[in-house]
């Protein structure tokens, strides 16, 4: 199995599973355009997004249980998850942008095309996923954002914890014309 990061071919979006009902019918919206949903974001980390803009994005990550999934997931214990997976080749070629490490590492935001900032990610430091290492949790932070909303016919796969979610995803997704994966793999998630 290889684990590296840069090798992988998915990027993913944590979300709450009570969020998936409206992702499935319109999509992943960036933040700017959401109302009434389960809102598990740092706010204070909002704001400072907002002043980059990035509120019109929609944020992906390069693997799962990164710092900030783990950050929500520990802040809602009492949530169920999901992660949307979508097809790094996709987000390529619809011409999604890289930030190559946190927008918010204190360092200045570099938002660079699909390519250039593939190359620009320090990948042997995100494969270290040390997060008692600021630079590594930094790196591990490099964001694939969409710079608009995300069509569910774009999604590779839906993940989330265990059976009893899986179920409840199949559930909304028998509402949809939809054909996604559904997989149930706690190991994506935190313990």
């Amino acid at each position: 199995m290889n684990d590296d990061i840069r090798q992988k071919r998915l990027i993913y979006h944590l979300t709450s599973l009570e969020n998936l009902p409206s992702i499935l019918t319109s999509g992943l919206l960036p933040r700017a355009q959401l109302n009434g949903f389960v809102d598990v974001a740092d706010h204070e980390i909002l704001e400072d997004r907002k002043r980059l803009q990035l509120e019109k994005c929609v944020p992906f990550h390069f693997f799962a249980k990164n710092p900030f999934d783990g950050r929500v997931q520990r802040d809602h214990p009492d949530k169920q998850f999901a992660l949307i997976a979508v097809r790094r080749e996709v987000a390529r070629l619809n011409g999604w942008k890289i930030i190559p490490r946190h927008p918010l590492a204190g360092d200045g935001i570099q938002l660079l095309d699909y390519d250039g900032g593939m190359e620009a990610i320090d990948w042997e430091t995100m494969n270290r996923r040390d997060y008692s290492d600021h630079e590594s949790k930094c790196v591990c932070m490099a964001e694939c954002v969409a710079p608009g909303p995300v069509s569910p016919t774009l999604f590779q796969s839906i993940t989330v914890k265990d059976e009893k979610a899986r179920a409840v995803v199949r559930g909304y997704l028998a509402a949809t014309t939809l054909q996604l994966y559904v997989d149930a793999n706690a190991a994506m998630f935190k313990k």
